[in-house]
């Protein structure tokens, strides 16, 4: 999964796998897994990693070797399906796999479900035919009260469930209790990490907060955590934009001013036509500190 903002997307790929290795048990139960229990979380590694540049899924293994494929979509892309089965029949064919697996896809926004095509391949004698069909949840179309009523401990994708537009001090009130959640929930070796993962799922799902709006929602200094180094990142990336912009508004007016008196050395315009046009010019300068 990806974070999009103003500054590109940010890969969340740690945090879902950390996710899922303190909070595998409940995403299987999201599922529809009968014996959670009985899976444990692992990272793909493949050895062509051309073909995955972005791509990470979660297996997890129970005793009878059925593997279970996890992909977070957090952002369109209409090939999602084409990737997730190009990721489960590569690591089946990098591990002469051949056994059962059940893959799943879930959805941040009905939009990204919506934007993605689905994969049906035929030839046009219909001799050659590759179909694949996935587990889909969509996070958006469920109330924190249904993801409770799964498993408590999917308290931490609630932010998934808000409308993005809420008024700061409600943000700042439903955030504080999803944290409070997450504590009376989560053993507290737990607490960091899944914190960690509650902040990014917030700054997801409400765009330009800051370190110390974070820090308030959650009672929680996040500024040592994948969601408090995102940020800093996000601040500086605006920092240099925001430099480059003004640096880039000096060079025009500097410019403007340059062209303006050779046409008045060269008695193109006149005396008040050129005061009246750089004047304003200057001015603008000296705002920018020149």
């Amino acid at each position: 999964m990806k974070i999009e903002n103003d500054f590109g997307s940010r890969g969340t790929d740690t945090a879902f796998y950390n996710l899922m290795k303190f909070g595998g048990e409940p995403i299987l139960k999201l599922i529809g897994i009968k014996n959670p229990k009985n899976y444990k979380a692992k990272a793909i590694v493949l050895k062509d990693k051309q073909l995955f540049p972005d791509i990470y899924a979660w297996p997890v293994v129970d005793a009878d070797d059925t593997k279970i494929f996890f992909e977070f979509q957090g952002y369109k892309d209409k090939m999602i399906r084409f990737k997730t089965c190009s990721k489960v029949t590569m690591l089946c064919a990098h591990t002469s796999y051949s056994g059962p697996v059940q893959a799943a896809i879930i959805f941040t926004e009905q939009k990204f479900q919506d934007f993605a095509i689905q994969m049906n391949i035929e030839s046009h004698d219909k001799q050659t035919k590759i179909k694949s069909v996935f587990k889909e949840i969509v996070l958006e179309n469920y109330t924190e009260q249904e993801l409770l009523a799964i498993d408590k401990r999917l308290i931490i994708l609630a932010p998934f469930t808000v409308p993005k537009r809420l008024k700061k001090n409600k943000r700042i009130e439903i955030s504080y209790e999803w944290a409070k959640q997450v504590r009376q929930i989560y053993p507290k070796k737990f607490h960091f990490i899944a914190l960690d993962v509650l902040a990014l799922f917030i700054l997801y799902k409400f765009r330009n907060l800051s370190l110390e709006e974070v820090n308030t929602m959650l009672d929680f200094d996040i500024s040592k955590t994948l969601a408090g180094k995102q940020l800093k990142q996000i601040s500086e990336e605006r920092g240099i934009k925001k430099g480059v912009k003004k640096g880039v508004k000096k060079g025009v007016k500097k410019g403007e001013i340059k062209a303006l008196t050779k046409l008045y050395r060269e008695k193109i315009i006149t005396k008040k036509q050129y005061e009246s046009r750089v004047e304003p010019l200057k001015k603008k300068l000296e705002s920018f500190g020149i």
